[in-house]
Formats: C-alpha cells, sequence, structure tokens
C-alpha cells in the first residue's frame, strides 16, 4: 500500500464531515468577516474544550513513545490557552471551561493517527483563517492568532512531516479502515460539540 493510498482514502472518505465542520455559524461568520471578538472567543473555548481532553488522553496512551509524534510541536491546547490569555480569559476561566466528553476513540496508533489527521490537517485551513481574522479584528499572528497560525511558515513542512509518520501505522488494510473511521468520527464530534450550546 502507498503513501498516496491512505492519504486519498482520507480525503475523499471524510470529505462529507468535513463540509460540515467548515459550515459551522462560527466558520461562516469567519470567512465573511462578520465575527465578533467575543464570537471567535467562544470559537477558541469550544476548541480548547475538545483538545484539551484529547490531548491528555493521548500522552496517557502506553504506545505514545512508538508514534515519533513529538508534543512540544503538535500540542495545540497550549496555543489556545495563549490566545484565550490574550482575550482576556484568567487561569481559572480557562481552568473551568466546559469539556467534550464524547470524544474519538485513540486507543491504538491507527485511531490516534485518525484523529490526528483532522486536527494536523485543520492547520492548513488555519493559515487562511489567520489571513483572514487579523484583517478585521485586533489580533494577530502571535497575539490571538497562535492557535490558527499553529506552525506558520512552517505549516507545509509539519503537514508533510505528519504524513510520513502517519503511514507508517497504515500498512494494512485494517488499519487503514479503523484511520479512516476515526478521522470521520473525530469530524462528527467536534461538529456535535462546536454546535452544542452549552451553559
Amino acid at each position: 500500500m502507498t503513501a498516496s493510498t491512505i492519504m486519498e482514502r482520507l480525503k475523499s472518505e471524510t470529505a462529507h464531515y468535513h463540509r460540515q465542520v467548515e459550515q459551522n455559524d462560527y466558520a461562516k461568520a469567519i470567512m465573511s468577516q462578520t465575527v465578533s471578538l467575543e464570537e471567535y472567543k467562544k470559537y477558541l473555548e469550544k476548541f480548547y474544550g475538545f483538545l484539551k481532553p484529547m490531548e491528555e488522553q493521548a500522552l496517557e496512551q502506553p504506545f505514545w513513545e512508538s508514534t515519533g509524534l513529538d508534543y512540544e510541536i503538535r500540542g495545540k491546547a497550549i496555543l489556545l490557552e495563549n490566545d484565550l490569555r490574550h482575550l482576556g480569559s484568567s487561569e481559572v476561566d480557562i481552568a473551568q471551561l466546559p469539556r467534550c466528553e464524547e470524544l474519538p476513540d485513540i486507543s491504538s496508533p491507527a485511531r490516534l493517527f485518525g484523529y490526528l489527521y483532522v486536527i494536523e490537517g485543520s492547520t492548513n485551513g488555519g493559515q487562511i483563517m489567520t489571513k483572514r481574522l487579523s484583517q478585521f479584528l485586533p489580533i494577530e499572528a502571535g497575539r490571538g492568532l497562535e492557535y490558527f497560525n499553529a506552525y506558520g511558515a512552517e505549516t507545509r513542512t509539519r503537514w508533510t512531516e505528519f504524513t510520513e509518520q502517519l503511514v507508517q501505522f497504515a500498512r494494512s488494510e485494517e488499519e487503514q479502515d479503523i484511520m479512516v473511521h476515526t478521522a470521520s468520527e473525530t469530524f462528527r464530534l467536534l461538529d456535535q460539540w462546536i454546535n452544542t450550546k452549552v451553559n
């Protein structure tokens, strides 16, 4: 099986779920430049409520060390924390943010990489978000836009490195099926969480 096979499958078989995430109210408001600073902050809070528990779970997996992933590079929760602080959140505010409880299963390397396909892939679209948001909100790459601008000029390089790691865990058809299923579930559950009203 070639590297292109699993990447093509991931792209094509998750396309429907991917589109759903891109059509949420926050994303549409960003692209139309109608999102307010407060709405943008709520959008970041939603991502944090999903990513923080997922990152904690990932680091607890017994196979984490064997994945070749560097949390110092791939961790996104810290970027969200920095953005939220810049937007006025205190440490207490951040610690008390609602956390998603219906999360994708990442209990095997193939499942973890299926999940990360979604998160790492979003850094590509994040470049578009960064450009759009910095045009009409008082934020910029290092001040309130760290999450969407996660890798900055290194985005393409980081994506290539990640896909090379991913294919190492998609050698069998079963592993590919698991990866695609988890990626689809991640898109679905993330979209569900973003659209959930939390009091």
